[in-house]
């Protein structure tokens, strides 16, 4: 029987190498890891032990992001919006101040990022790879985060980015959210509780209760 391989494993799921080639970078970075594990064999117990999901979420998100790629209609710009909004909240600053200091050529990839722009039209413009762009890319956007690409801490800040971009869409009781983010509910109420606490979400008075987006939250008004 032929060893696994990632290329095996993507034909296997109807994804050929040039969609694979287009597509993946559009997905957000905790899709993108998990799909690269399941690539190369891993279980999915296995993954959500690594990345702090339940082994449902991670089967989920392996499911989406599959079909998103099949598909085509993966949305590009969502994960740069999310990028975006991490970064200022993370320096207080708009994105355009916090890349200042970097390199032109980063600067240029990252805010390329933030807009959902392809690497396919931007690399050869820098005599970049595609390859060697992503990396550039990557390596600058883990330092604005502040955490290595791929570390708890670094996942930590992407699911709170995810859920305020959830919360600005439209209010979500807690039963909505667990169903939409799947991990353990202890982990999912400390998420809500540092969110609240950092000023960046809001609970309504009605019952059952409802997270919104503080910006959300003061839209309605005062709360009687």
């Amino acid at each position: 029987m032929p060893k696994k391989t990632p290329g095996r494993y993507f034909l296997s799921k109807g994804i050929s190498p040039p969609m694979l080639a287009e597509r993946l970078e559009w997905l957000l970075p905790l899709e993108r890891e998990v799909l690269l594990a399941r690539a190369w064999g891993k279980t999915l117990h296995r993954i959500a032990q690594e990345v702090g999901l339940t082994t449902e979420g991670v089967r989920q998100v392996e499911h989406r992001s599959l079909a998103r790629l099949r598909s085509g209609r993966v949305s590009s710009g969502l994960e740069g919006q999310r990028f975006r909004l991490a970064v200022e909240q993370r320096w207080g600053l708009r994105l355009e101040q916090a890349v200042a200091h970097l390199p032109e050529i980063e600067q240029k990839l990252i805010l390329a990022y933030a807009r959902g722009d392809s690497l396919a039209g931007l690399a050869p413009g820098l005599g970049l790879s595609i390859a060697a762009a992503a990396s550039l890319r990557d390596q600058g956007v883990a330092r604005l985060l502040g955490e290595e690409r791929g570390s708890r801490a670094g996942r930590w800040a992407e699911l709170k980015a995810e859920l305020v971009a959830a919360l600005r869409q439209r209010p979500l009781t807690y039963q909505e959210l667990e169903a939409r983010f799947p991990m353990s509910r202890r982990r999912l109420m400390r998420l809500m509780q540092e969110l609240v606490m950092e000023g960046r979400a809001e609970l309504s008075g009605d019952y059952p209760f409802r997270f919104l987006a503080l910006e959300a939250a003061r839209s309605v008004g005062p709360r009687g």
